[in-house]
């Protein structure tokens, strides 16, 4: 498999979903946690939870890339993840109430059904369901739609409906569920996507006019993992997360934002 590095601005994005499943996990008072579905948006899948593995929480992984697997075994928390395979996430095994929490990063707008999708997060989770999304309330929106149009790739990256905060509070209001926070994640100060990364991505792994189908899957390598292993992230990505995380809350960093999160809870649903 062709080796693909994750670039820094990917690094960044992991680096404050750790800080901000550490928080979470703190306040919430967090102790199980299930991913679903857990592979992969343009980047390495399998290892968006290790922030909550960190923290001291265990984990599922609900249909993960189990060759990412590994990530977990380097960081020493292989002992609280369960990776589970071909599980439909319209009708799991799991119990009623199961998990703390119930997540997902970006994927979760591919869904073709995610009012279905929804109701079964709800049913499985104890107390609180978190969606991370694709903010195109940004700049690097319009560009990226252009850049797929110039080079003829399908759209690949969910129901842009969903990539907007407003609707995606209400989808939780419809399913009767109480938005505690949200906000804005993940704001260096570049839009998203910057372009060349984007298109060399869907040249090599995506289908599209004039190359056919991808006849490989990126062999991913995660800078973050080695970072987090060490303790030891760059200065500018301690200081511009301390930043990030300060400001979340809200729409204030919305037009510069990457990411935008909503936590909902079943406590008090509509």
């Amino acid at each position: 498999m062709q080796k693909e590095v994750e670039v820094f601005g990917v690094t960044y994005d992991r680096y404050v979903l750790l800080q901000l499943q550490k928080i979470l996990t703190q306040e919430l008072n967090l102790k199980t946690i299930v991913e679903m579905p857990s592979h992969g948006a343009k980047a390495a899948g399998s290892l968006y939870s290790i922030g909550f593995g960190l923290a001291g929480c265990r984990v599922t992984l609900v249909n993960p890339e189990l060759e990412m697997m590994y990530g977990w075994e380097q960081l020493g928390i292989s002992d609280r993840v369960e990776p589970l395979s071909n599980i439909n996430i319209y009708s799991t095994p799991f119990d009623d109430n199961q998990f703390d929490l119930a997540w997902n990063f970006v994927t979760w707008t591919e869904l073709n059904g995610p009012s279905a999708y929804l109701r079964e997060m709800k049913r499985i989770s104890g107390q609180y369901i978190l969606l991370v999304t694709c903010n195109n309330f940004q700049p690097g929106y319009p560009w990226h739609r252009l850049l797929h149009r110039l080079f003829g790739f399908p759209w690949t990256h969910g129901n842009v409906k969903y990539n907007h905060l407003h609707k995606v509070k209400q989808l939780f209001r419809d399913a009767s569920l109480r938005v505690i926070e949200y906000g804005a994640i993940d704001t260096p100060g570049w839009p998203d996507p910057s372009g060349p990364r984007d298109v060399r991505l869907h040249r090599n792994y995506g289908v599209h006019r004039g190359y056919g189908a991808p006849a490989q899957k990126p062999n991913w390598e995660v800078p973050i993992i080695e970072y987090a292993r060490t303790g030891s992230f760059p200065s500018w990505m301690r200081q511009l997360g301390r930043w990030d995380m300060a400001f979340r809350k809200g729409i204030t960093k919305l037009p510069l934002s990457h990411l935008f999160y909503v936590l909902c809870s079943k406590s008090g649903e509509s």
